[in-house]
């Protein structure tokens, strides 16, 4: 269990010994080794004891919090890194034009292939449908689906992947960060125009990317991921000694984790996104695994986003189980291996996030010559 995520409300963690107990009024409910243990996630109203706290400092465990609908409030934090010279150099080099545009084209393009993945993915998973459908149907027309019929939907999202194959054309000439941005806004929103269209599940639909809050149970998946993702990201870039909140591609803000934000782009399609089409499409979740509010009072999530939608509307969130199957799937995804080219070798997608810090940190030392995205097929 190299995650411990305190999801039921009310719950305390206590430590006995070498192991974390999970108590509910009085009465343990679970007991967790420490050693088995990398990671403490506490969602909502659960408390932990002041010895519980000493112990997770001294053993160097992440400790995260969030609100009880996924929100990311903060971390518990020992010593900063160490290692100043690396972060000096983070400073100094970022601000070098000769460094920072090619490191935000690999970024960007990296984003760019995977969405392309992502809806590659989709047209197989569809072609094969198509396949079975008329296979079984015996000289039937083929089937309609719930948006519409199988080959309409195929050529929307081969109209989209060649668009998107120039988008990721022009990272290559982009010459200047701005420009970047330009592109990959444009990929953003042809990538969720058509994102709904891989969806074969008739319970679900995704017509647009919506945020702080989401509105309908596809976009509460995708911001509770996005806000896992960078929780993880940023742990890594932690652990490397990087300051997460110098970066490259997004502009430094106040509060903003620039950097961390930077480095999860390659990782939102990949590790959210398949994993939401994944879960959707396999029916693990229903509707009645999330809960819908009338005000977005806890709507706001760790993303890149300049100021909040405005208030009013509905805002759906992953409820209680459906929380607890997304969190499952989610660690099931991290540990999938996957071809890691900079070291030849296949590693979890966990690894890999923690290899691509490595990897900057090398670049930003002089240590390496370029930094190369992670991309999937």
């Amino acid at each position: 269990m190299p995650t411990l995520a305190l999801m039921e409300q009310g719950t305390k963690l206590s430590v006995e010994g070498e192991r974390f107990s999970i108590e509910r009024e009085g009465a343990i409910i679970q007991q967790v080794r420490m050693a088995e243990v990398d990671e403490v996630l506490v969602f909502g109203n659960v408390s932990l004891t002041p010895a519980t706290i000493a112990a997770l400092l001294q053993r160097g465990t992440d400790t995260l919090f969030l609100t009880a609908h996924g929100r990311y409030r903060g971390r518990l934090t020992g010593k900063p890194g160490k290692n100043v010279h690396l972060r000096l150099a983070q400073f100094d080099r970022l601000r070098d034009t000769a460094l920072a545009v090619p490191l935000a084209r690999a970024l960007v393009g990296g984003k760019i292939a995977n969405q392309r993945a992502v809806l590659l993915r989709a047209q197989r998973e569809r072609a094969a449908t198509l396949r079975q459908a008329q296979g079984s149907a015996q000289g039937v027309p083929a089937v309609r689906e719930t948006h519409g019929s199988v080959e309409p939907q195929r050529e929307d999202l081969a109209e989209t992947i060649a668009a998107m194959r120039r988008l990721a054309e022009g990272v290559e000439t982009a010459e200047d960060i701005g420009a970047l941005r330009g592109i990959e806004g444009q990929a953003a929103a042809l990538y969720f125009g058509t994102f709904g269209k891989c969806i074969r599940n008739p319970e679900f639909s995704f017509t647009a990317r919506t945020r702080r809050p989401p509105r309908d149970p596809v976009n509460a998946m995708l911001s509770f991921g996005y806000t896992l993702l960078a929780m993880g990201m940023e742990s890594a870039v932690l652990r490397v000694g990087l300051d997460p909140m110098v970066g490259v591609f997004h502009t430094p803000e106040y509060g903003r984790p620039s950097l961390v934000l930077d480095l999860i782009e390659e990782f939102r399609p990949v590790l959210v996104d398949m994993l939401v089409l994944r879960i959707v499409n396999r029916r693990e979740v229903a509707r009645e695994d999330f809960e819908e509010f009338t005000d977005d009072a806890d709507a706001m999530a760790v993303e890149d986003e300049p100021a909040p939608e405005p208030a009013g509307g509905r805002a759906v969130w992953l409820g209680p189980t459906g929380r607890k199957i997304f969190f499952r799937a989610w660690g099931r995804r991290q540990r999938e291996t996957h071809f890691y080219e900079v070291r030849r070798q296949t590693l979890t997608l966990e690894e890999i996030m923690g290899q691509q810090v490595y990897q900057l940190a090398r670049l930003l030392q002089g240590e390496a010559q370029a930094y190369r995205a992670f991309t999937v097929r």
